[in-house]
């Protein structure tokens, strides 16, 4: 658009072009900075095709696998660090970590292990039994605090509540400390991490690290009481978080979170600490500090490379609870007016919803979940539906899968992440990118769904022969076209015709150098079959499973791959919901005779041959007409055709009788993998005409109101026409 109107091009286009082109003529203006999608642009162009071109370009840009999911942008390489613990260390500082007690004796015996396995710089505990009821806590504490002979015991005979009782500690404190709630887990070098930024960079008045239930710091649902994700180890989930690079996502909070908050001493120096006046047992005083902070001219961080684990165990009763924060929040509002419209503003932000989904992605692969990595084109099409369906069915065995496709039409790579509760996706800009994510990521299963488009084929492949061998994970390798088998995935010549697999790669390969068909748009490395032959022998060889849909695309594969090893070849057509049967027009006793044509056609598909046999009708007069129930990449003119559009499947039955078709004709010139419309076909018992190739063929022959066309297609498809029975 940008360019569009530097050129002062958009006031042009409106004033020849309909309004309902106008959106399709933008849409072209943006192909311009794809210089993929403009071979593509000019491939149709040079056929003449304009209205495919202004329909196709706005209909695909943006509106690919997943149109209504955004797309966030990640670089991988901002986003990660090897953990060094001497970047956090603390130099001759011993932090104060404060924890208030009362009850909780269940948590006390986790705490403190966690403390004493994973608290490795200096530290001194004040700990305060705030009259606890329960007799086990206090001898419990005097026994673990006597490891910790710089240790400061607190022992209230009376109970003061939460808020005074930390004001009684942080009287004792000497430096920058911690408040921590006993039911918490901290995991290894969690002090240095949530100590860091205010030792270390300039006006932090708090931090808070993640947490499964921490409101505004929790993990993995946002403003949620989360449980600990997919019950993983406290450590071992944090060990995801300690591979973030936090200098890329430190944001400041409108408040910390009480349960384990670093504080700034030397701002406590400046403007006290917890207000009881105002708060009197607790709740909110921590959200007035931080607002105090604020207006003081400091920060409240959250720690992005930190979890600990808090299990929400809590001092009071839930109706105690609910009481005293309705009374705090109100007296809060009063305090700082604008501090429920920060809140506000700050969810609906929700600055860390992309480190959030990072993490589920990466915590889940440690977690030995089932992750499948499932790659495909964005191009649209059966392979597209067959992978759809593929995603669904894992979901719904509780897998979890990252579709991986390198988008044609919008550039750059996308990465779909999709298990029953969490559905993102990432945009990556260079196979580098992908590489430097992965490394990070553990893999069940890798299925190469279709890699027609993909750039930077031959190092692509080569990454996916690595990340098999490095994560001995299963590869599946469908056969939905012929790719694997050569860069013209339809094995149509330079002629356009059918290649049959030379064995002579020479010859194949000057095929390639002059062949102007539309798999060249696609393309985008030198065409040398020699290579394309080497690495995808190697994935084949490397497969677990090589799915094929029809007998003739496994005898073409091994025609091309003779060593193979048979036994991982699995024969699998698709399954196909019935259609109700149809009575051809033909009995109608109409004069003349309608063909029908089922689908999407271009030129492997067929359309050259549509347009030879409606020429050829023209010409010698003949009462056939032809239907196309679907669409046509290069549209052709003649009172004998017909376009009905796009359609819905159930709508075929209608469409049939009301076009008062004959008989159906599939015009495909390359060996096709499996036929839909063929099956569909069939399945409404339509008369139908194929071309002796691939799994139309196949099947057509099995069938009663079947007919197998060689060579001359025109003349035997109108020889067919003239001996066809019961016409009117």
């Amino acid at each position: 658009e940008a360019l569009a109107q530097s050129l002062r091009i958009k006031n042009r286009i409106k004033r020849v072009l309909p309004n309902n082109l106008l959106e399709s003529a933008e849409g072209l203006i943006g192909v311009i900075q794809n210089p993929a999608l403009l071979k593509k642009v000019f491939h149709h162009a040079r056929q003449g095709n304009f209205s495919y071109i202004f329909t196709k370009t706005k209909e695909k840009l943006g509106k690919n696998i997943r149109p209504k999911l955004k797309i966030d942008p990640i670089d991988p390489e901002e986003l990660f660090e090897d953990f060094d613990i001497r970047k956090y260390a603390i130099d001759g500082a011993v932090i104060d970590i404060i924890i208030p007690v009362y009850n909780g004796y269940e948590y006390l015996a986790p705490l403190f292990k966690a403390l004493k396995n994973n608290t490795t710089t200096p530290f001194r505990l004040i700990v305060i039994n705030d009259c606890s009821p329960d007799e086990r806590v206090k001898p419990f504490l005097l026994e673990r605090l006597g490891e910790y002979p710089t240790s400061l015991f607190i022992d209230h005979t009376q109970n003061q509540g939460f808020l005074k009782s930390v004001n009684e500690a942080v009287t004792h404190i000497r430096g920058h400390f911690v408040i921590l709630n006993t039911d918490t887990e901290v995991p290894k070098q969690w002090l240095e991490r949530l100590i860091h930024p205010i030792v270390t960079m300039q006006n932090i008045a708090s931090t808070t690290p993640f947490t499964n239930s921490g409101e505004i710091a929790s993990f993995p649902n946002f403003i949620a009481d989360n449980p600990i994700f997919e019950e993983m180890e406290a450590d071992a989930l944090d060990s995801v978080f300690r591979e973030i690079n936090p200098q890329n996502f430190y944001q400041e909070m409108p408040t910390g979170v009480g349960f384990c908050m670093g504080v700034n001493y030397d701002l406590v120096k400046k403007i006290g600490f917890f207000s009881e006046e105002n708060f009197g047992k607790g709740y909110g005083e921590e959200n007035d500090w931080c607002q105090r902070a604020i207006k003081s001219g400091y920060k409240n961080l959250l720690v992005p490379n930190l979890f600990v684990y808090h299990k929400h165990g809590g001092s009071f009763s839930k109706e105690e609870k609910q009481r005293l924060l309705e009374k705090n929040l109100l007296r809060l509002s009063e305090l700082h007016p604008n501090y429920p419209q920060d809140v506000h503003n700050y969810i609906q932000k929700d600055p860390h919803r992309v480190l959030r989904n990072l993490l589920i992605l990466l915590a889940s692969s440690k977690n030995k979940s089932e992750i499948t990595l499932l790659i495909d084109h964005a191009l649209g099409g059966g392979a597209n539906i067959y992978a759809d369906e593929l995603s669904n069915s894992y979901q719904a065995e509780g897998k979890k899968v990252l579709r991986l496709c390198d988008d044609y039409y919008a550039g750059g790579y996308k990465l779909y992440f999709d298990s029953q509760e969490y559905h993102f996706a990432f945009g990556l800009a260079s196979l580098a990118s992908l590489r430097h994510l992965f490394e990070k990521i553990q893999l069940k299963a890798i299925f190469i769904n279709n890699l027609v488009s993909f750039k930077e084929s031959y190092a692509f492949l080569q990454w996916i022969k690595e990340l098999t061998l490095t994560n001995e994970a299963s590869l599946t390798i469908p056969i939905h076209d012929y790719y694997p088998i050569c860069p013209s995935y339809t094995l149509l010549d330079s002629l356009g015709e059918f290649c049959d697999i030379p064995q002579d790669l020479e010859r194949c390969q000057a095929c390639l150098q002059k062949s102007k068909l539309e798999w060249k748009t696609y393309f985008s490395d030198r065409a040398d079959i020699v290579r394309w032959r080497a690495v995808w022998g190697e994935l084949l060889e490397l497969s677990t499973d090589i799915l094929t849909f029809s007998q003739s695309s496994k005898d073409l594969l091994l025609q091309a791959y003779p060593r193979l090893d048979q036994q991982k070849i699995v024969l699998t057509p698709h399954k196909i919901e019935p259609l109700p049967v149809v009575v051809p027009a033909s009995h109608l006793k109409k004069k003349g005779i309608t063909i029908g044509i089922l689908g999407a056609l271009n030129y492997a598909k067929g359309s050259e041959v549509l347009k030879q046999l409606i020429r050829t009708v023209e010409q010698r007069g003949l009462d056939i007409n032809v239907v196309l129930i679907g669409e046509i990449s290069d549209p052709i003119k003649s009172a004998r055709f017909k376009v009905t559009g796009r359609y819905k499947r159930d709508e075929l039955p209608e469409l049939i009788t009301k076009n008062e078709i004959d008989i159906f004709l599939i015009p495909s010139i390359w060996p096709e993998t499996f036929s839909y419309t063929t099956q569909e076909i069939m399945m409404m018992q339509m008369p139908l005409m194929v071309f002796d190739l691939g799994a139309p063929a196949e099947r057509v022959r099995e069938y009663a109101k079947g007919y197998v066309l060689q060579k001359d297609y025109i003349e035997n498809i109108l020889i067919t026409l003239e001996n066809f029975p019961d016409q009117g």
